[in-house]
């Protein structure tokens, strides 16, 4: 409990805790707009309810939201290393065990809300821009059809948040956790299609092609396109995709986990 109240103190007691949830929200009610706009231009009756919610940007392997998360994390566990607390602290093992649960439970947390927050903002903005599609959807939502990807959204800003946490805390850097985050969509795309073994173009199948390992098409596809209302560079199930929201998580923390007795601090 002492590490939990010291890391929710920190969170809340830093200048970026505040600064990325406000840059974020702005950004992503902005692409929420433009992605009206754009519907609009082209002439479409509505824009995916789904995509304005979630703010996807075709440009990016993650939602916006994510990525803030994902920042957020890393600078839980750059703070340590800038500002290292006395070896004597976090010298026993359960002690940095304890540090690294409370850091993801406040990440998680943080994502959540950050995650809700968005959909509140660009539901606004859908509401206003867009008020059939938003009636729609507040009517499918009033009878329990509320689109499942919504909740594989929100599981991927909280992964966002983790990713960017467990990759500062193994190559002790803020820099380097941000870096994961960006680095393991791109890294997942190429993985998953060699695993599902995807027909290549012109009924093919075979080995994994060069241009599988960099996962933007012609239509900016990525794996996680799916839970933003993009399009998505490979074909998965939901079980399939809520193990490739997970998996990177669960193998960050596991080479942590080996890697911790050998050390002398988090």
């Amino acid at each position: 409990m002492h590490a939990l109240t010291y890391e929710r103190r920190r969170l809340t007691g830093v200048r970026s805790s505040w600064l990325v949830p406000v840059v974020v929200l702005g950004t992503s009610a902005a692409v929420a707009m433009l992605t009206l706009r754009q519907g609009a231009a082209a002439g479409s009756p509505a824009a995916d309810p789904l995509r304005v919610l979630t703010a996807g940007l075709p440009l990016l392997p993650l939602p916006i939201a994510a990525l803030g998360a994902g920042v957020v994390g890393a600078l839980s566990a750059g703070h340590e290393f800038r500002h290292p607390a006395p070896l004597a602290l976090l010298r026993p093992l359960r002690r940095r065990l304890a540090l690294l649960l409370a850091k993801l439970v406040t990440v998680g947390v943080f994502g959540v809300l950050l995650g809700v927050g968005t959909l509140v903002v660009d539901a606004a903005v859908l509401h206003v821009g867009d008020h059939a599609a938003a009636v729609r959807l507040e009517t499918a939502a009033l009878h329990g059809h509320v689109p499942a990807a919504l909740g594989g959204y929100l599981a991927l800003v909280v992964a966002g948040g983790w990713i960017g946490l467990l990759g500062a805390v193994l190559l002790r850097s803020a820099a380097a956790g941000m870096l994961v985050l960006i680095t393991v969509p791109v890294l997942i795309e190429p993985v998953a299609s060699a695993l599902l073994g995807n027909a290549a173009p012109g009924g093919r199948t075979g080995a994994l092609r060069w241009h599988r390992l960099f996962p933007v098409d012609g239509t900016h596809a990525w794996l996680y396109g799916a839970l933003s209302g993009l399009h998505s560079g490979t074909t998965v199930s939901d079980a399939g995709l809520a193990v490739a929201v997970a998996a990177p998580v669960v193998l960050l923390l596991l080479v942590y986990l080996v890697l911790l007795p050998r050390r002398s601090a988090l």
